[in-house]
């Protein structure tokens, strides 16, 4: 099976572009049923949407688990910011001639209870699907400013900045707040953005 290629479909004046993707289940190696194939059918493609537009996956045994473990992961991350779990690292920026440290780059970790250390690779990806990653940006802003604010003068701190949080409004007023909640100077804080957003 190919996948099919983009497409652009003309919504209110504008072209947007799409592209298909499906979940497949067969009868009777994945179930005997209607029911059974329609539900194995949804969790492939639930997995086929995750890798992009124009994909496909088999359903395969095991995707029910991996499926509650992600919606698992899905509740606790949106109960994490209020549960207090998330707390930023901070890593030294050095300057390569002279070896002194210039400041620090905020690294936030999540602090589940009962899972340990979550790696931001798991839940960083799922907070932008989940729309969360504006109000943990936020709160990444101004923890690292407030901190920062107790450094002395000459140290910067630098926050890594979503392609996701970048595109969508809210960015300018989020640092605005943490600035002026800190007293931060605004000269001492870096916005860290990939090359994916300048692209």
């Amino acid at each position: 099976m190919t996948p099919t290629r983009s497409f652009p479909l003309r919504i209110a004046g504008g072209a947007r572009p799409a592209g298909p993707s499906f979940g497949i289940a067969r009868a009777p190696v994945d179930a005997d049923g209607a029911d059974g194939l329609l539900t194995h059918a949804g969790l492939a493609c639930q997995l086929a949407r995750g890798q992009g537009r124009n994909s496909y996956r088999f359903f395969e045994p095991g995707m029910d688990a991996r499926q509650q473990k992600r919606r698992l992961l899905e509740a606790d991350l949106r109960e994490a910011l209020g549960r207090g779990e998330f707390v930023l690292n901070y890593q030294p920026l050095v300057a390569v001639p002279s070896r002194a440290v210039t400041g620090f780059e905020a690294l936030l970790r999540w602090r589940h209870p009962h899972r340990g250390l979550v790696s931001p690779a798991e839940f960083i990806p799922l907070a932008e699907q989940l729309e969360l990653i504006a109000p943990i940006g936020a709160w990444v802003l101004g923890q690292a400013c407030r901190d920062a604010a107790g450094l002395p003068g000459s140290l910067n701190i630098a926050v890594n900045v979503s392609p996701l949080q970048f595109r969508r409004p809210g960015l300018v007023e989020a640092v605005a707040n943490a600035l002026e909640a800190s007293g931060l100077d605004p000269e001492r804080l870096e916005l860290e953005i990939t090359a994916t957003v300048l692209l």
